[in-house]
């Protein structure tokens, strides 16, 4: 090949890449430090939605709606070393030792389009928090504490459930009168909109035995029956997924019961 044709390849080699830059943008860049395709993602506008849900859990101090936003294990680092939290009253009891009001101030500052990321995950801070993609949502793995805090427990209703099932995503919790509460929405419907069902005045119960106990919560209204089952028990049902933590069951007279498995 002569070097004229050699030039001339290298020429269109350069144009076409120009141009295919150009005609399809990354639309996964969030911003300078961050291109949310290392992590497999191929859009934003789902992390957006997380981040404004997010900033919604940390404004309200709503340890529910975290806990619909944390990973199925969350770590915490702190000065006394490494722990885990597996289940929402957990965070709910620790959630201002957990985001005390400096981990907040850190990450309600920050715009969304200046976090930072690689393919092991979106780092909120100077890495207070760490972000993963599951590859079909954004969950909080790691929080990073800088200095050991120990405030009063958060003064909300104590959570007890949180279910993250196909179609909807729910928040069991105690109202006010100190009986199990419902809290639904819709998806695609964000956490910071108000709730498409708030349910009051719940029963809680207990079913199984021995390793098979599990909790359970029934709530009613309308003539609708909404129940569900907590962490533990022993299914037969061979296509229950290996993430679930319990089910949502529905049942409305006059049409066929539904279920959902929860994650």
């Amino acid at each position: 090949m002569s070097r004229a044709v050699r030039t001339s390849a290298l020429q269109l080699a350069t144009f076409l890449i120009v141009f295919m830059n150009a005609a399809f943008p990354q639309a996964a860049v969030l911003g300078e430090n961050c291109d949310l395709a290392v992590l497999g993602a191929t859009e934003t506008k789902t992390f957006q939605a997380f981040d404004r849900e997010f900033r919604e859990a940390l404004s309200k101090q709503d340890a529910g709606i975290m806990a619909l936003l944390v990973n199925s294990s969350l770590r915490i680092n702190d000065d006394r070393g490494s722990y885990y939290l597996d289940d929402p009253t957990s965070l709910q009891l620790r959630f201002q030792e957990i985001f005390p009001p400096n981990v907040r101030d850190i990450i309600l500052k920050q715009r969304p389009e200046t976090v930072w990321c690689n393919y092991t995950g979106i780092m909120y801070g100077d890495g207070v928090v760490w972000v993963t993609f599951t590859g079909h949502r954004y969950a909080i793995e790691t929080v990073n504490l800088p200095v050991a805090s120990r405030p009063t427990r958060n003064p909300m209703g104590a959570v007890k459930f949180v279910c993250d099932a196909d179609k909807h995503r729910v928040i069991i919790d105690t109202g006010t009168d100190g009986l199990p509460r419902y809290r639904a929405w819709n998806k695609p419907r964000s956490l910071t909109e108000k709730p498409d069902m708030e349910i009051a005045n719940g029963k809680q119960d207990y079913e199984g035995s021995g390793p098979c106990r599990y909790t359970t919560w029934t709530f009613t209204v309308g003539g609708a029956t909404y129940f569900l089952h907590g962490p533990g028990g022993c299914y037969e049902d061979s296509h229950q997924p290996a993430d679930s933590n319990g089910s949502l069951d529905v049942s409305v007279p006059g049409k066929p019961d539904v279920s959902w498995w929860c994650r």
